[in-house]
């Protein structure tokens, strides 16, 4: 039987136990420095070509101190920044903790802007204030060819690419009001994914960030939320449901097997467009009667004329009684 339960200590209880040990060293930067120069998509993108946790810039705006763990599993031991890439808003603080996980590392900013010194004690921390407006690209130095290295992007830019699946899903109505929702994102490839709880979208931060992703079996899913509102993921059809945070930095994971479709929701967002979707694997088509075929024998009827194959497919699943969802999250 497959283990269902929820982290055993969120990411953020962690990090506010871990920093009490920690040493701290804060400077700011100022007009002229870091790396502002270097925000075009394609520079970025090569930059993490050879970082496997790498799965897109982690959006931090509206918060005043962000977190990353230094030592996060990654690129074939403890050697990750976790999240590689975040983007904050000019004057936010950006805290790196490190785990005590792979040896020495450091923090050193490519362009000389800031530098940690090189330690190996878990819950030593080391704070750098952003001000101005652009990209911060930094290494750990001695695990810089093996993949360790992160961006801060500082402001509004535009950076990195979200790939979208090449043929989009049929999610039925599930995804119709998400305001968010532009596409399916394709995380293949990735042994972890990360997705925000309390973005912006739908009126407000009630947004999960991106709302829909693609991802293979055997891949863990972490939520992680911003601080903004308490919400909670629930998919009732899987039976997964996490409890209701507000911290910034609360994280819930999954790790989904088999192939099919989760559909999860805000409990008490839902309604108002807070929801999403998780496509594992290459479900058997169709996943799901398209939005304008509704179940029962008029709409039956409405897909037989649309796709007889559907419908063929469709009517075998009722007789054998198979769900539509075939995916075990643990």
């Amino acid at each position: 039987m497959i283990d269902s339960t929820p982290t055993a200590m969120p990411r953020r209880h962690f990090l506010r136990t871990a920093a009490m040990a920690g040493t701290v060293a804060a400077t700011g930067i100022g007009a002229g420095a870091g790396s502002a120069a270097a925000a075009a998509d394609e520079g970025f993108e090569a930059w993490f070509s050879n970082v496997d946790n790498y799965d897109g810039v982690a959006d931090y705006r509206g918060q005043a101190e962000v977190r990353v763990s230094v030592g996060a599993p990654a690129n074939g031991g403890a050697f990750g920044f976790g999240p590689a890439a975040v983007q904050v808003d000019p004057g936010a603080t950006v805290v790196w903790e490190w785990t005590g996980e792979g040896g020495l590392h450091n923090v050193a900013e490519t362009e000389g802007a800031f530098e940690s010194d090189l330690t190996d004690e878990g819950g030593h921390t080391f704070e750098q204030a952003v001000e101005t407006e652009g990209v911060h690209y930094y290494v750990c130095a001695p695990h810089e060819q093996m993949g360790m290295k992160g961006a801060v992007v500082v402001g509004d830019l535009a950076v990195g690419s979200a790939q979208l699946v090449a043929e989009e899903p049929i999610y039925g109505h599930w995804l119709d009001d998400v305001s968010n929702y532009e596409g399916t994102v394709d995380m293949t490839g990735r042994e972890e994914v990360r997705i925000a709880v309390g973005a912006e979208g739908n009126g407000g931060m009630n947004a999960f960030d991106p709302p829909a992703l693609k991802i293979d079996s055997g891949t863990t899913v972490v939520w992680e939320w911003t601080g903004e509102g308490d919400h909670d993921v629930v998919d009732e059809k899987l039976g997964y449901a996490s409890p209701r945070y507000g911290a910034a930095g609360e994280t819930f994971s999954r790790r989904f097997e088999g192939e099919g479709i989760s559909r999860y929701a805000c409990s008490a967002l839902g309604e108002a467009g807070m929801r999403g979707a998780i496509v594992v694997g290459d479900p058997p088509a169709p996943n799901e009667l398209p939005p304008m075929v509704e179940r029962g024998v008029w709409g039956l009827l409405a897909l037989a004329v649309l796709s007889p194959l559907a419908a063929g497919e469709y009517l075998r699943r009722q007789r054998r009684r198979e769900p539509d969802v075939p995916v075990t999250p643990r």
